[in-house]
């Protein structure tokens, strides 16, 4: 069997985190992609998805995503497009649309500072849409590419809105979060690597609005070009909307097509 490179683990790392992230208004998690991605270059990713999800409701979804990451020497441009829809006995059941852009500027090896905007829609959730821009700080402490294991912290600063669908119960939100991030990688063999994320977003004018997102992933290579990601994530929000719960547990395995 030929085995995945640890560049192709790292895009389907993305692709697995970011199909929940987009279809659960969850946090974005980035980090897990740009984990001592210092390659130069184009590069992106396709893939199909089966996950559940354990909380306020118990779901079994498939999903689809496209990926894009343009590299230079010194910055990074990371464009997101994702639109899914579906229906059951022709009644429309799932219409999500996400985007997501970030431009990353490497000042040194170890530190950089971006810019981003993201905006996501779902139809049948009780946030309808959510949108945010925002700005922050990455430092690196393990900026060399051929070690095994790395280690990045993050902070910065979004403002996000959040329109609700029905407004009169449950009024739009205004806030202005921080950005604290951990994010870690260990490349367990030629042929595997495990990552764990950790996002912690306060609300800068609210004592205990809190979100957070706590996500592990192992990923296996099959071929050169498919892999195979189990995921498992805890997702927090104080701040809930009415009928779910404030913490959930997802799990997921996805296949990954890699180009």
């Amino acid at each position: 069997m030929t085995l995945i490179t640890p560049q192709h683990l790292r895009h389907a790392l993305f692709a697995s985190t970011f199909l929940f992230s987009a279809s659960s208004f969850a946090i974005t998690n980035i980090e897990s992609e740009r984990l001592n991605n210092t390659e130069e270059g184009t590069t992106g990713t396709m893939s199909l998805s089966m996950d559940g999800k354990v909380g306020s409701s118990d779901k079994i979804a498939l999903g689809s995503a496209l990926k894009l990451i343009r590299a230079y020497r010194r910055d990074e441009l990371i464009a997101i497009l994702s639109r899914d829809y579906a229906e059951v006995d022709d009644e429309v059941n799932t219409d999500e649309s996400f985007v997501h852009l970030r431009y990353l500027t490497k000042n040194t090896p170890n530190w950089g500072h971006e810019v981003f905007v993201q905006h996501e829609e779902d139809q049948f959730n009780v946030i309808t849409r959510r949108s945010l821009i925002g700005a922050g700080m990455r430092y690196t402490l393990t900026p060399k590419p051929d070690q095994h294991q790395a280690n990045h912290i993050g902070f910065g600063l979004f403002h996000e809105e959040e329109f609700y669908q029905d407004s009169s119960a449950q009024p739009n939100d205004k806030n202005a979060r921080l950005n604290l991030y951990w994010a870690y990688k260990n490349q367990l063999s030629d042929n595997s690597i495990y990552t764990s994320t950790f996002y912690f977003q306060p609300n800068v004018e609210e004592f205990g609005d809190e979100k957070g997102l706590w996500q592990n992933a192992l990923t296996i290579s099959v071929t050169t070009t498919i892999s195979l990601s189990l995921t498992w994530d805890v997702k927090h929000d104080t701040q809930a909307p009415d009928g779910e719960d404030n913490t959930e547990t997802t799990y997921k395995n996805v296949l990954i097509y890699n180009f």
